[in-house]
């Protein structure tokens, strides 16, 4: 994909730091990364650029901003992977955000209590690096892990493409 910088690094640098072993989350799906940008222009042009090959699942308002997220047409590759998804968010107004890929998330192999339990001996990181507070979510809760240096790993139960069909009912837009 042409309009966005090789994501290669970006996920090297971060399963690199989050896996215990490597390989040690290959067997977990990520469905979909997200791009940060720093302006609301470049989000718009952005979007737009990418609207022409690629299907746009839902553009929604959360947080105060706008959130396109797109199943593209060619994956993105990485090892065995093929992420199906890209998130594209606006930047929130009065803060910064520097351009860039931003997370990942990935779906769980079994429901989010059970794999919290099970995460640690999966992850280079330690429990004290997780982010509880997606766990109360209404819709698709989650659990972050924080990197550092601006690097976010998520885990949900259900893929973001389900939850996006399940809420605009089978809609595309």
């Amino acid at each position: 994909m042409t309009l966005l910088p090789d994501h290669q690094p970006f996920l090297t640098a971060l399963l690199s730091k989050i896996e215990a072993q490597p390989g040690s989350l290959d067997h977990l799906f990520m469905d979909h990364i997200c791009y940060r940008v720093e302006t609301v222009e470049h989000y718009e042009s952005l979007r737009d650029a990418l609207l022409i090959n690629n299907e746009l699942l839902v553009e929604g308002i959360i947080g105060g901003r706008r959130i396109s997220t797109f199943k593209l047409t060619t994956p993105l590759p990485y090892n065995h992977r093929q992420i199906p998804l890209l998130e594209l968010p606006e930047p929130k107004a009065g803060s910064f955000y520097a351009e860039g890929f931003e997370h990942v998330e990935f779906v769980t192999d079994r429901p989010l209590p059970e794999f919290i339990e099970h995460l640690p001996s999966l992850l280079a990181t330690s429990a004290r690096d997780f982010d509880r507070k997606g766990l109360s979510k209404a819709r698709n809760a989650d659990l972050r892990v924080r990197l550092g240096a601006g690097l976010n790993v998520k885990f949900h139960e259900r893929s973001l493409e389900e939850v996006i069909r399940r809420e605009v009912g089978g809609i595309r837009h």
